[in-house]
């Protein structure tokens, strides 16, 4: 198990618009249902390398068609707070020296609104459970 206090911070808001048209699908391959649109992002004190429990390829992510990027969206089962959750990372993130958000940053997403439930605010610190036997 891999236990991480994480720093919720705003993301850049394209989560819910590029995640939307394949919800089912990341629900169906990480056998989670009814998760709720749009991603909570924290921020690590470290980096870490998200190994995939499942992936969207690049011909399956619509985004793809309007960046050019080619991403694979991998996802991680984790426990958030306490949660069932999942991690949403686009390989992207992990190259180099770490475009976009970068290795040290996640993006999650549950059956819950993280900020409603859990009262969260930008600085806000959670705890994120990862790579454990109950995942």
């Amino acid at each position: 198990m891999k236990l991480f206090l994480a720093t919720v911070t705003t993301g850049y808001g394209m989560a819910t618009p590029n995640l939307n048209p394949i919800l089912s699908l990341i629900e169906t391959r990480i056998g989670l249902p009814n998760l709720v649109p749009g991603t909570l992002n924290v921020i690590l004190s470290e980096e870490y390398i998200v190994p995939a429990d499942a992936l969207i390829l690049p011909h399956e992510y619509p985004y793809n068609r309007q960046s050019n990027l080619g991403e694979t969206i991998k996802l991680r089962r984790c426990f958030v707070a306490g949660h069932k959750a999942l991690i949403v990372r686009p390989d992207s993130h992990e190259l180099g020296a770490g475009q976009f958000h970068g290795k040290s940053y996640l993006e999650l997403m549950a059956q819950i609104h993280f900020r409603d439930t859990l009262a969260l605010t930008d600085g806000s610190v959670i705890e994120v459970q990862v790579e454990g036997p109950d995942l």
